[in-house]
């Protein structure tokens, strides 16, 4: 999942990219652009065929020498290849009209005529037409016939050769489609642009501009194309009806609203101007001249209405016309086009196109452009008084949008007559229409000419250019006098072939988060999973078996680094293989992912650190690591204004996330710059000035690697968490640590120390031996708990020796197990100390783990073989690698393992895994082996072969352990040291104990059962209970007689005997151990054997006082609680109590509910639980409430710090904006004087521009004065001599470049050596720039491939930028610009026209002095426009909505937590157990975690509305948020719960659900919302709606982008707001979540119900059971035959069939009221197996069972009401208390509200909880706990209690407490299931019992009845061989033990036994012995031999039975029969 969750991300990305592939672009041409200063045609024709400024693949007209008309296909050069014809006319009019008088045009015009002008350079004419037609006499009157011959013979040749020409048939191609009716705007339109430009529509591509992000132009990014628009024309007084209806009919269509809206101000707005003085009016008045013949052209275009029908009777009927078609020899296409009849008449062979069609042509287009005309205002300037007045009347007219622009100029004044010399003035427009004025350029470099009409070239579209150059001209105009100074064009540089890249645009944007998301999942799991560890003590347990610190972070690291290494491996060939990137190293990439994944683990590593609980560790850790990255978002707003300094400040403050996403804003830049990162550029930024670079981030991140390793190293050792031993803060400046030597630990001291007695005195401790070695002193050692007001240790003092076994005993919760963990350094301690082996555990923990081996309670073992584990461990404690696989060798034989080694650990038994877990501890040469409950939860057949272990290996060491098998403390230990309540109270050897403590001999007696006559169920009268005699149940007379009979008998011999427990059918005496008769003792056991049967015994045996006995006796007098319970415990064992008829009633209630009442009341009894919970939770608390809360706050405050969006300042263009200029100059026509001048001053002093004049205006840039030679760049001779070649001609100058190809990408085209031609001479300039002459070269091909080499070069400084421009043709100087700078245009223009104003200046005149200058100040924002800025805050939202969906994630993954909680602790089946219904369960949860999430939501909401988010809070937006929120809540938190089934480890589900959450929500949304920029996907869109996560996340963003478009309709005027929950809106993604709640939560009601899992497995026929115990097939005919018959629970061929071997095998059984059946067998025969099908937890395979008539197959509800359950772990929710289960439970069960208290205590009394009842169950020991568990079980009273070893991990005293409640259960004729591994518990308690081997049973009756039916499996006895051998011949020696050994004797009476063991007591030195019948426990491990266990070929106690013979001097023998 850690590899795929990122992979996953990535492939994401790939696909995205698949999608959006690389953007090729062709070369790009670009038309000129003629300024008004040109003429007016040339300007409006400009205007119309460059609106779109076209980008042609191959070099324009205009941009060849001595050219600057682009139109050479168009209108007006078919117009010129005319002039001939024109001509023609020209003459024969000379020759026709000179014969008469006539009126000269000339005469007729006015005084200050324009046509003249016009013809000449608008039309244009040559100078001789014109005069010719200026001067002509006209006559209409006159035409004679000779004028006819005249025309005719004159034109018709050259008429003929007209109509030959290509190009005026191809004038005749374009027109003719005009002449067709009804055509669409299109056609006009294609039309008009073929006749006016001279190309098509298709004739050139578009370039589209991808820098909306660079300049904020929200309104591209947004996309905005389509809309809905209300009708609110407001009409206009000021113009006329037809431009009303046209103005209304743009502004009602959203596409051409906003081009007419940004067209507008320049078509109808006004110009002011201040101040109004003399001066400025002058200028003024000049510049209005353009205005002027645009009215002029106007007033034709009306002439026309009043010509046109004069013109019409002219052709249709003029004299000339009509002998012109009369006559003979006129050409047939004149005649054709002078038609003037019918079309029929037309002959065949001739176009349908006569006068008529041009004449109505032209009226139309005529009469639409005077309509169209007075739309147009041209009376445009208004003078106010100054500067101020203009704004503020600007802001009034741009509302309407009549403001085209503010004129101030700034050096002049209301009384300033003159213009000054120097001219500055300020054009002020609206900031939409003209460039932004904060940047001059882009912050990066990217591909593209920067070409796109709107976005690119405002100051064209704004008009900003035309007026610049209308009032620059004026001003020349005024301080010349000369009337027509030269024309300017401006001209875009060609850019070559590029390859751009949208995608990567994108990416810069995301790849950083991108990248963080992707460790999410690794984080969140590292952190996890490291304090696990620490959570399960796993991490001190490997410290204190020698690994050190070092050696556990180093695993981490590697571990973590190979899994984050690979998937960065992955992620990197993803990355590369999915063209992601194009251009950057792999190998760098991989560099970068693994610097920034080593200081992600580092990061880990220092979070872990601060927890110490997984669940939370997981859910803190991904929101902080993804927190982290949120300055770098914040680092990006301020790019501009950040400084290294800065950026390193934030990165080096610990964030790994910051630095990274530096590097990744480098590494995008780079990629879209088409270089990628190289290892040479990886030092460098690609932002001018910038001193940081993606080498920096790397650097970063590797001291930031190395900070958080170091911080994590030094808090882990000062704040080690909740286990474990702090350093002194200080640590690393002690040598010591360094050295590893040791402190000034304590040495071993002889003397015992100080101890505190509490009650006991002297005599209870032996004396310590003196010849013994003492391995550990622990000297007062105390340890408080801070959540405990009593210490758990309190003072204790004590020494264990070396080649001893020392017992620890103690209750639950004593302080043994807390005692040993202070010595393995689990817990510091709170005040003294401990030395081992004179080391101190405070100072010298590390050296000594060197020597210690321990085994905790719980087995840690790894997933490795048994072999691998021993050598593992040995190499651990430094063992060389021989000696480890020798012992590894030892060890195995042993352990009895050797066939065993190379199975893996997880495959073992139980018993085994155990048994190799100590083994652990011993392995290496452990010097000190602490062993924690080493046998527990063993069956008795493994527990042997572990005490044969620990006997065999304690030579040589100090072996301490805890217990509570008292027999096991009792044979293997050496000392016996008894604490309680963290005290110790007694300490010395067993048989020292005994004498202290010992009261006497024990002999027990058990009463004979009615099973030998009567079968069980029947009944006898004169008994109270047939199968099942306790002596508190004794209400019938004959057993009292028989009880008195048996206390007579035992008096009569012994009468200082007494009777002190009666359990079951066991009675005990005690008999006094000193001062006795021996003889006594002897006839008393010969009169029991011999009248056994008459006084109904069945049996009887004697033993010395157990350490049981002791055990209980002592620490009954620690506790005041433990000692009424001991009180109580031996009355009613000593027969006290009465029969009590309320007993069984007192724990269920008076009646129980049922129904609907008990679902209600079931519903909330869960629902309490919860609250319960909840309120003590608080990781749920943070989980579920704060943690999202807090993440949607945080990134809220983000979002607030966005850049001050301030006013945009005033800048005054000059091209040194962008430093030095590289700029060239070609003079077109050198013969020209007027251009030569012009050459001159322009280079002359003052040079270009303004920087150099006398005054030096520009401050910011100085003249530097220095001018150099003119010289030639250094060129290799080879490229002269090549370039020199014949192949370049005109056409092709130079070498080509290659563009890009599919195979080779590359950005820019790579150019050949010599390509551009060679470097032209050069010259250092005054002005700093450096000049080049280009003159008589192709300047276009020499741009446009030096371009790449210019850009690879210096990409970082602004040469991309520079200005170049040259003079051409007459009239018309041409200025280059490069749009990558956005003030270039102007700035350039403004140079141009300087030179024109001082080459028009008089001679004398100072140049230096003159100049203009000229500065862009948009004006103040407007309201709408300070609303438009929100707008771009508003684009934030979309990321907000993301923090959002990332913040719920968290949410409905938390939720999980609980549900996987209660099913792995099984809490959730033991519910079910006692009544609750799935579907209950399941609602029930469903509320609480929606009142939880709508906590939740509500407070996301109550932060949106503090922040006042427009988007979400506004009145129409509130409520929909709302719903999004909670039917998110309602839809996602079913989908999750099938995700409980799914984890057994809460923590990796949080994480992973919250991962996978994130995944769904943040990806679906983000993709589908990038892929809406580029096209529809409306298919994947609605598959996502299935998720709802998409359709939060997508409705978020879909309202904020709403409310963004909305605010932009606002500042068109336009009321945009669609209703939330339309459809197409948020409706769809509401309806969806709606449904998918239900569907969800049905779904998972299925899987509860196991729908989709039923195993539909037909039963197959069974083979005969064969060989089946006699008992076992009366047992099974039973159930077969019995119809009805009064079993509780009845078990009929009961199966379960894993895999092919069955878990249980046809088991049958029937228990009856009052029974106790015992079902036992070893760990994996099938017990637990049993019990869950039983209670449902699993599916039956076949066979069937009932419990209390109701099956477990069709009626699972009513067996749970039947039944109570305790299961083999403790199935408690750790935060409610024991008081809180139990009332949860009553309710469950339907106990009256009223009487639940009651039940409650009761069941806490019974159990003796009383004292904890108030505490959390977390708080509990284990015993504790299993006395809570069986509580659980009994309350209600159900008729059915399954008890699954109910006892385990008790200490001696709770054991009997809760034995004496099961007996409570039995006794109130319920019945009883147990299973146990304690025999002992199985002989007190149960009536029947069954021994289950591989999941059938062996056997089945009564304990008596197996024990006669079985007999002597292993007696035990203990003299010395030969004695017994002699004595007891055929005896068989079953065990022998270190000081103990066990005999069986076949036949012998057990008073002789008795008699002859006494006598030779003190000669065999018998310290102690014991004479029995068989135990249970030898018949179960007869049993557990035949389980088919891999094991069942060995000994089963190798080495020890006979192998080798012990000796002791003292030797404690024990004698059993």
């Amino acid at each position: 999942m850690e590899i795929l969750w990122p992979v996953m991300l990535f492939m994401g990305l790939v696909w995205l990219r698949k999608v959006n592939p690389l953007y090729r672009q062709h070369e790009c041409h670009f038309p000129n652009k003629a300024m008004p200063s040109t003429g007016v045609l040339p300007w409006i024709q400009g205007i119309f065929c460059n609106a779109n400024n076209p980008c042609f693949q191959y070099p324009t007209r205009g941009e060849s020498p001595g050219l600057v008309s682009n139109y050479n296909n168009s209108m007006l050069k078919t117009v010129k290849d005319m002039k001939p014809f024109l001509c023609v006319f020209h003459y024969t009019n000379c020759l026709c009209l000179s014969t008469g008088r006539g009126v000269k045009v000339e005469t007729i015009l006015k005084d200050d005529e324009t046509l003249t002008s016009f013809l000449l350079r608008d039309i244009p004419l040559t100078e001789s037409v014109v005069y010719h037609l200026v001067n002509a006499q006209i006559r209409p009157e006159q035409v004679h016939g000779r004028s006819h011959t005249c025309i005719n013979t004159r034109t018709q040749p050259r008429v003929h050769s007209l109509f030959q020409k290509s190009s005026f048939r191809e004038l005749i191609q374009v027109v003719t489609p005009l002449f067709q009716k009804n055509l669409s705007f299109r056609e006009v339109m294609a039309a008009a642009s073929s006749l006016v430009c001279g190309y098509t529509e298709g004739a050139f591509s578009r370039v589209t501009s991808f820098n909306w992000y660079e300049d904020n132009n929200y309104k591209a990014f947004l996309g905005i194309g389509t809309g809905w628009a209300q009708d609110r024309y407001t009409y206009d007084n000021s113009t006329t009806p037809f431009c009303n209806d046209l103005m209304k009919e743009l502004e009602s269509n959203p596409a051409t609203r906003i081009v007419w809206n940004s067209v507008k101000p320049m078509l109808m707005g006004r110009i002011l101007y201040a101040p109004d003085s003399p001066a400025v009016r002058k200028i003024i008045r000049n510049a209005n001249t353009t205005f002027e013949e645009l009215e002029r052209l106007r007033t034709m275009g009306k002439a026309w209405e009043e010509v046109a029908p004069q013109i019409w009777a002219f052709f249709q009927d003029g004299v000339q016309v009509k002998m012109i078609r009369m006559a003979p020899f006129s050409s047939k296409h004149i005649l054709n086009f002078l038609h003037n009849g019918p079309p029929e008449e037309r002959p065949d062979d001739v176009p349908d196109f006569d006068w008529r069609d041009i004449f109505n042509l032209t009226d139309r287009v005529i009469r639409m452009l005077n309509q169209y005309g007075d739309c147009v205002i041209l009376d445009k300037f208004v003078a106010l008084p100054d500067e101020d007045t203009v704004t503020y009347r600007a802001l009034g007219m741009l509302e309407d949008r009549k403001f085209w622009a503010g004129l101030v100029f700034v050096n002049m004044y209301s009384w300033t007559t003159n213009p000054p010399p120097h001219v500055k003035f300020k054009i002020r427009m609206d900031i939409d229409a003209v460039e932004r004025t904060n940047k001059v350029k882009d912050r990066y470099w990217d591909p593209g000419p920067r070409a796109d009409p709107m976005d690119d070239l405002r100051y064209v579209w704004g008009g900003f250019a035309y007026l610049q150059d209308i009032i620059e001209h004026a001003i020349i105009k005024t301080q010349t006098g000369k009337e027509r100074p030269l024309g300017v064009y401006l001209q875009q540089m060609p850019y070559p072939c590029y390859v751009d890249d949208l995608f990567m645009l994108t990416l810069n944007r995301c790849f950083p988060i991108f990248m963080v998301l992707a460790w999410v999942y690794s984080v969140s799991m590292i952190a996890k999973s490291i304090v696990l560890e620490k959570e399960l003590r796993l991490k001190e347990t490997l410290k204190a078996i020698g690994v050190t610190n070092g050696v556990i972070w180093s695993t981490w690291f590697i571990d973590s680094f190979i899994v984050m290494g690979t998937s960065t491996a992955l992620l990197t060939a993803i990355i590369m293989g999915g063209r992601v990137l194009n251009y950057s190293n792999p190998i760098i990439l991989f560099l970068f992912l693994l610097t920034f994944t080593t200081a992600t683990i580092m990061q880990c590593f220092l979070l872990s650190v601060f927890f110490n609980q997984a669940n939370l560790a997981a859910a803190c850790c991904g929101i902080i690591y993804f927190t982290l990255y949120l300055p770098h978002i914040f680092c990006f707003a301020w790019q501009d204004r950040i400084t290294k300094d800065m950026k390193l400040l934030v990165v080096g403050s610990l964030l790994s996330q910051v630095a990274f996403g530096f590097g990744t804003e480098y590494l995008s830049r780079y990629e879209e710059q088409g270089l990628g990162l190289q290892w040479d550029n990886i030092q460098t930024s690609p932002l001018e000035g910038d001193e940081f670079s993606f080498l920096t981030s790397i650097c970063m991140m590797g001291l930031d690697t190395v900070l958080y390793g170091v911080l994590a190293w030094y808090l882990d050792n000062v704040f080690p968490g909740q286990y474990g031993i702090g350093r002194p803060f200080y640590f690393p400046f002690l040598p010591c640590y360094w050295l590893n030597t040791a402190g000034e630990g304590e040495r071993a001291r002889k003397e015992p120390g100080e101890r505190r007695y509490n009650g006991w005195k002297q005599p209870y401790f032996e004396a310590e031996p003196d010849d013994l070695v003492k391995g550990v002193c622990i000297k007062d050692l105390v340890k408080m708990f801070s959540s405990c007001f009593r210490p758990a240790v309190d003072g204790l003092t004590i020494s264990f020796y070396e080649s001893q076994i020392t017992a620890l005993l103690g209750h639950n919760g004593a302080g043994k197990t807390t005692t040993m963990s202070v010595l393995t350094g689990m817990y510091p301690p709170t005040s003294g100390t401990a030395t081992i082996y004179g080391k101190d555990i405070r100072t010298d923990m590390d050296t000594i783990r060197q020597s210690l081996g321990m085994c905790p309670q719980h087995n840690v073992l790894f997933h490795m073989t048994v072999a691998e584990h021993i050598l593992f461990y040995s190499l651990l404690k430094g063992r060389p690698i021989a000696e480890a696989e020798e012992e590894v060798e030892n060890m195995l034989q042993d352990l009895g393992l050797p066939h065993k080694r190379d199975v893996l650990t997880q495959n073992l038994s139980g018993g085994m895994q155990r048994k190799l877990s100590v083994a652990l501890a011993f392995v290496g040469g452990a010097k000190v082996v602490i062993l924690d409950e080493p046998t527990s939860g063993v069956d008795p057949y493994s527990r042997r072969s572990i005490w044969d272990l620990l006997l065999k290996y304690r030579a040589g060491r100090t072996v301490i352990m805890s217990t509570h098998h008292m027999d096991e403390a009792d044979l293997l230990s050496d000392r016996v040291a008894i604490i309680s309540q963290g005290r110790l109270y007694c300490c010395g050897s067993p048989i020292f104990l005994k004498n202290c403590f010992g009261a006497g001999f024990y002999l027990t007696l058990v009463r004979r059962m009615k099973h030998d006559t009567l079968k069980v169920g029947t009944k006898e009268e004169g008994t109270c209970c047939i199968f099942f005699l306790p002596p508190y149940n004794i209400c019938k007379t004959p057993n009292i007689t028989k009880k008195t009979h048996i206390t007579a008998l035992v008096h009569h011999h012994v009468p200082q005997a007494r009777l002190i427990e009666a359990i079951g059918q066991e009675l005990t005496f005690l008999l006094p151990n000193r001062n006795f008769q021996p003889r006594a003792y002897a006839s008393l056991f010969r009169e029991l054997e011999e009248t056994l049967l008459d006084i109904g015994l069945s049996s009887f045996g004697v033993s010395d006082t157990s350490l049981e006995e002791i055990f209980l006796k002592v620490t009954a007098d620690g506790n005041a609680t433990k000692r009424k319970c001991f009180q109580a415990f031996i009355s009613e064992s000593n027969g006290q109590s009465t029969c009590d008829t309320s007993e069984g009633s007192a724990g269920r209630g008076s009646y129980q509910v049922r129904g609907l009442c008990l679902t209600t009341k079931q519903f909330f009894a869960l629902v309490i639980k919860r609250l319960h919970h909840a309120t003590r939770s608080y990781k749920d608390f943070i989980a579920q409430i704060v943690l999202p809360a807090s993440f949607v706050f945080l990134a809220l405050t983000f979002t607030l710090i966005v850049p001050p969006f301030g006013e945009y300042p005033s800048l005054t263009l000059s091209p040194w904006m962008y430093g030095q200029q590289y700029t060239f100059f070609s003079n077109e026509r050198p013969p020209d004087a007027q251009m030569r001048y012009f050459g001159e001053v322009l280079l002359d002093k003052p040079g270009f521009g303004t920087r150099c004049m006398a005054d030096e205006p520009l401050e910011d840039f100085p003249c530097n004065n220095i001018t150099t030679e003119w010289e030639m760049p250094l060129v290799n001779p080879a490229l002269i001599e090549m370039l020199a070649g014949t192949e370049w001609n005109s056409l092709r100058p130079s070498p080509q470049c290659q563009c890009s190809t599919p195979t080779k990408l590359t950005m820019l085209p790579v150019c050949a050596d010599g390509a551009g031609g060679l470097p032209p001479p050069q010259v250092g300039y005054s002005t700093g720039d450096v000049l080049m002459d280009l003159t008589g070269r192709n300047i276009s091909d020499y741009l446009v491939k030096t371009y790449p080499r210019i850009i690879r070069t210096s990409l970082k400084s602004k040469y991309w930028v520079n200005e170049q421009r040259y003079m051409e043709t007459e009239n018309n100087v041409k200025v280059w610009y490069n749009n990558k700078g956005w003030h270039a245009m102007v700035s350039f223009m403004n140079v141009a026209n300087n030179a024109i104003l001082r080459a028009n200046l008089p001679r004398e005149a100072n140049l230096a002095e003159y100049g203009i200058t000229v500065i862009n100040h948009p004006l103040n924002l407007t309201k709408e426009q300070l609303s438009e800025i929100t707008v771009l805050t508003t684009s934030v939202d979309a990321v907000v909505a993301i923090c959002v969906i990332f913040a719920m994630s968290f949410v409905p993954a938390s939720f999980v937590l609980y549900l996987i909680q209660e099913r792995v602790t099984q809490a959730k089946h033991l519910q079910f157990v006692s009544g609750v219904s799935p579907l209950v369960y399941w609602m029930a949860n469903f509320l609480w975690d929606m009142v939880n999430y709508s906590i939740s939501a509500a407070m996301v909401v109550e932060i949106f509305i503090f922040f006042d988010r427009k988007c979400y809070t506004s009145p129409t937006n509130l409520q929909p948020l709302i719903a999004l929120l909670m039917l998110y809540g309602w839809s996602v938190t079913p989908m999750m719960y099938p995700m409980s089934y799914v984890f057994s480890v809460p923590s990796t589900a949080y994480v992973s659900l919250s991962c996978i959450n994130l995944f769904i929500g943040i990806n679906s949304s983000a993709i589908t919302f990038i892929l809406d920029l580029f096209e529809s996907n409306t298919l994947l869109k609605r598959v996502m709606l299935m998720f709802p996560h998409y359709c939060l996340g997508r409705g978020l963003i879909d309202m904020a982008m709403n409310q963004a478009i909305s605010d932009v309709y606002a500042r068109f005027g336009e009321d945009y707001s669609p209703d939330p929950y339309n459809w197409d809106f948020i409706g769809k993604n509401l309806f969806c979540m709606g449904v998918e709640g239900f569907v969800y939560f049905i779904i998972n009601i299925l899987f509860q119900y196991r729908f989709f899992l039923n195993n539909w497995i037909p039963d197959c026929p069974k083979p005969h059971i064969l060989d089946e115990d006699v008992d076992v097939g009366e047992e099974r005919q039973r159930i077969y035959q019995s119809g009805k018959s009064n079993d509780i629970l009845r078990v009929r061929d009961l199966s379960k069939v894993r895999t092919i071997i069955p878990a249980v095998d046809r088991i049958c059984v029937g228990v009856s009221p009052g029974e106790c059946f015992g079902l036992l067998g070893v760990n994996g025969a099938g017990k637990t197996t049993t019990f869950k099908m039983l209670t449902g937890d699993i599916n039956v395979t076949s066979g069937e069972a009932s419990v209390a008539g109701y099956s477990i197959l069709t009626n699972i509800l009513d067996v749970h009401q039947n039944m109570g359950y305790c299961p083999q772990f403790d199935a408690i929710d750790e935060l409610l208390t024991g008081r809180e289960h139990l009332h949860l439970y009553a309710r469950l069960r339907g106990v009256p509200e009223s009487e639940i208290s009651r039940v409650a205590e009761w069941a806490i009394q019974k159990l003796g909880l009383s004292e904890y009842a108030g505490h959390s169950a977390g708080t509990y020991s284990g015993g504790n706990r299993r006395k809570l568990s069986t509580a659980i079980a009994m309350i209600g009273c159900p008729a059915l209690v399954l008890l699954d070893e109910p006892t385990t991990g008790m200490d001696p005293l709770s054991r009997r407490f809760l034995w004496n409640s099961i007996m409570s259960v039995i006794q109130d004729k319920r019945a009883v299931v147990l299973t146990s591994h304690s025999m002992e518990e199985c002989e007190a308690l149960c009536t029947r019992l069954a021994i289950m081997v591989n999941g059938s049973f062996k056997c089945l009756g009564t304990i008596q009845h197996l024990k006669y039916k079985l007999p002597g499996c292993a007696p035990d006895l203990n003299p010395a061989e030969a004695f017994m051998e002699s004595t007891f011949p055929g005896c068989i020696q079953r065990e022998k033990h270190y000081n103990t050994l066990q005999y069986k004797i076949s036949s012998s009476s057990l008073a002789r036994i008795f008699q002859m063991v006494l006598a030779n007591k003190e000669k065999l030195k018998i310290e102690d012995y014991s004479v029995s019948q068989t135990t249970l426990d030898q018949v179960f491990v007869n049993f557990a031999k035949q389980q088919s266990r891999e094991d069942e070929s060995i000994v089963l106690h190798p080495k020890a039975a006979g192998a080798q013979r012990y000796i002791d001097t003292t030797p404690i023998k024990s004698l059993e029969r």
